[in-house]
């Protein structure tokens, strides 16, 4: 069982915390802001740019990656012979494995069981809400902005869950950019803009004055909201919250 564990990514921070094993975290990144105590945290780096120096140090027995934005971070560390573990998960499927797989190398079986119930208990109780529904929105999410990236991966499935249709990208794939005639060929009903590593704080002219768009059902009838990125953006416990949100934005009539 790993004690002396270093996460190179807030997801896998944030799954410690909720399996009850952030005393086993040494150090986190620059990004791990949740829960508030994890910013106490000494940091490393970020995703990138980690300090080789610092990790060296901290002599973790276990070191925590996500996503293929690290396959070279992986590679590297492995090389000098330190214990690595990347979980990626690319579905909501993934995003359980990952947490049961996180939940197994620190000893926290059980915990991390419950954990898993509880998310798919609130995705039951949030379809079941929406079921009654008579549309299905065209929802376009927004990962990034330059360029327009729609958001991929598990969030397909999250739209589905909340009650709404996503016809740009499919789960499991990776988010990808999206042209203007594409997205005026589509023409959501609803836009949500989910920034990586801008919060909630994205201002709307981004996309309502963005040349091409002013047309779009969504924009036209004011359906355009901002999401913590976080909640959406990070495979980790809080998707059942941004799944609720966004629930509630696409159907509120289910939610009175």
């Amino acid at each position: 069982m790993y004690k002396r564990i270093i996460s190179l990514a807030p997801s896998n921070t944030e799954i410690l915390y909720a399996l009850g094993a952030e005393d086993r975290l040494v150090a986190v990144t620059r990004y791990c802001d949740f829960p508030e105590d994890a910013k106490k945290k000494p940091r490393i780096g970020g995703w990138l740019d980690i300090n080789e120096k610092l990790i060296l140090e901290y002599n973790p027995d276990l070191l925590l990656t996500s996503t293929f934005v690290q396959n070279n971070i992986n590679k590297k560390y492995k090389k000098l012979g330190m214990n690595i573990v990347a979980v990626m998960p690319t579905t909501l499927k993934g995003v359980f494995d990952s947490i049961e797989k996180i939940g197994k190398l620190v000893g926290k079986e059980n915990e991390s069981n419950q954990l898993i119930d509880v998310m798919k208990n609130k995705l039951n109780e949030i379809e079941n809400k929406v079921k009654k529904a008579k549309n299905k929105p065209r929802l376009y999410i927004e990962e990034w902005h330059k360029p327009p990236t729609v958001s991929g991966n598990w969030v397909p499935t999250l739209v589905k869950t909340a009650g709404g249709d996503y016809g740009l990208i499919k789960a499991g794939v990776h988010s990808k950019e999206v042209t203007t005639e594409q997205i005026k060929k589509y023409d959501p009903e609803m836009i949500v803009v989910s920034i990586c590593g801008m919060a909630d704080k994205v201002p709307k002219e981004w996309i309502t004055k963005r040349e091409g768009w002013q047309n779009l059902s969504a924009i036209k009838n004011d359906r355009f909201y901002v999401f913590d990125d976080s909640l959406l953006n990070r495979p980790g416990p809080r998707l059942t919250i941004g799944l609720e949100e966004l629930a509630k934005a696409v159907h509120p009539e289910c939610f009175d």
